[in-house]
């Protein structure tokens, strides 16, 4: 089978770009905008400039770093994590063909959906509620993930005070301290802000969660030609750099969380400047940030499977299945993030439930061909011989059920399909309906561990003179 077989870096080249990664570290300097975070550094032999808060990391310090931090997952894991985690601020609402900000009805209805998405494996809010104070709407994500949520959860942490109502949220769930620490129940994106800087708050949240053991995601996004050189090499050396630093300071913490190495890069139009999130370059630079990963021994996620398309069109479909095949294709753990249109311009509900039937294809690559006497069906050959039909055989009806079977997707034969033609996002849009309709969120927590987390929340509210 293809997976993990596809590079578009050699060895050399992945040495060279992790080479000039080191020596950005060590010769430009990553600002670390935290005297606390700054002094650690310096105990452990950086050379740090407090009054511009740079600290030049040496290489020592860095290899020293990768070879002693945990990685998330195994590198070549099976690719079966398919994010559901495209947290925007708004929804695409299928039948007005328009965008309004999300509500915290909003975020139930993803969580319920995506309890139901057999390929989605990992849950979140899809939206950040506005109908709720901004300044702790990440509460009140983490709130209804934490009480209502099937799967893995991943949430945006806004500030130091929302990371530590997390984590009391996450010790009522496990059941205190100590089961917390062994489990891997709340996890940090911790992303740099391209070039070469962590801000205050994004540190803070990482010794808080370090401390505890529990999973850092290094999500820097270098835009190519913007926050980074124009060049593809040169903006992946630049975003491996940065997230050596945060995988340093997390060493220099004496953390055990398992880290991966992200890789949510960007490219530009050189025309406006604006963000892209489908393009040919981006899966290149994408599929030599894995290459990366992999060399150092840790996984790496990827915003791949994305699209800049408006609607669920052709530029949809292959603006995401280009990237996606080829992201599985070089042995992604996880691939993405589900949910997205319109290059970031909001979620929706429609596009997770195509994006989800996109994931079961992919899953049946992944599961490759069997090799064994029963698949190989010599007897079965023998006896229907020449010129004979397979249909009736005892084997074929006990393998009859092993192929995959569309959900939203048609095989139906044109003079079917138009006798009632019936658009994909329409046909998403019933399923959509029928899983919101049929289910309703049910507490996945005791009674008593609920009521402890709507205490935090009210807590966190009245602390806020907010209501």
């Amino acid at each position: 089978m293809i997976f993990n077989k596809l590079d578009v870096v050699s060895t050399q080249e992945i040495e060279r770009i992790l080479d000039t990664s080191y020596r950005i570290l060590e010769e430009v300097g990553f600002k670390y905008e935290w005297d606390w975070a700054l002094e650690l550094l310096e105990k452990r032999g950086c050379k740090v400039d407090m009054a511009k808060q740079i600290a030049c990391v040496p290489r020592s310090l860095t290899l020293e770093a990768v070879a002693n931090m945990k990685p998330l997952a195994s590198p070549q894991d099976y690719p079966k994590i398919f994010w559901a985690p495209w947290i925007g601020m708004n929804i695409i609402d299928f039948e007005t063909k328009t965008k309004r900000a999300g509500t915290l009805n909003d975020c139930r209805n993803v969580i319920n959906l995506v309890n139901h998405l057999e390929n989605i494996s990992v849950s979140s809010t899809g939206v950040v509620p506005q109908d709720v104070p901004i300044e702790i709407s990440d509460i009140y994500m983490a709130e209804l993930l934490f009480k209502y949520s099937e799967k893995i959860v991943t949430t945006w942490t806004y500030t130091i005070e929302s990371a530590h109502d997390l984590v009391e949220m996450a010790k009522a769930v496990t059941g205190g301290e100590d089961e917390l620490r062994g489990s891997r129940m709340i996890n940090y994106l911790a992303e740099p802000v391209s070039p070469l800087k962590l801000s205050k708050h994004s540190l803070e949240i990482m010794k808080v969660y370090g401390e505890l053991d529990q999973p850092i995601n290094m999500g820097p996004m270098v835009q190519v030609g913007t926050t980074g050189p124009a060049t593809l090499a040169g903006s992946v050396a630049l975003q491996m750099a940065e997230n050596l630093a945060g995988l340093v300071y997390l060493y220099c913490l004496g953390s055990n969380s398992p880290m991966a190495l992200g890789g949510p890069m960007q490219t530009s139009d050189m025309r406006t400047g604006r963000c892209l999130y489908a393009a040919p370059e981006l899966s290149l630079i994408h599929l030599a940030l894995v290459a990366c990963a992999h060399h150092l021994g840790f996984m790496s996620g990827c915003t791949s499977g994305l699209t800049d398309s408006n609607c669920m069109d052709f530029q949809s479909g292959w603006d995401r299945g280009l990237s996606m095949m080829l992201l599985w294709a070089a042995g992604s753990e996880s691939i993405g993030m589900r949910g997205e249109i319109g290059g970031g311009e909001g979620f929706c509900l429609e596009s997770l439930v195509v994006e989800n039937e996109m994931g079961g294809m992919l899953r049946v690559l992944s599961e490759g061909i069997l090799v064994n006497d029963d698949t190989l069906a010599l007897d079965v050959i023998e006896k229907v011989g020449i010129g004979g039909n397979y249909l009736m055989e005892k084997h074929t009806m006990r393998h009859a059920r092993d192929f995959w079977q569309p959900g939203v997707f048609t095989q139906d034969t044109f003079d079917k399909y138009w006798s009632e033609p019936k658009p994909i996002e329409q046909r998403a849009r019933e399923r959509v309906e029928k899983i919101l309709t049929e289910n309703s969120l049910e507490l996945q927590v005791s009674e008593d561990v609920a009521a402890e987390i709507d205490r935090i929340v009210s807590r966190r509210v009245k602390a806020a003179g907010l209501q």
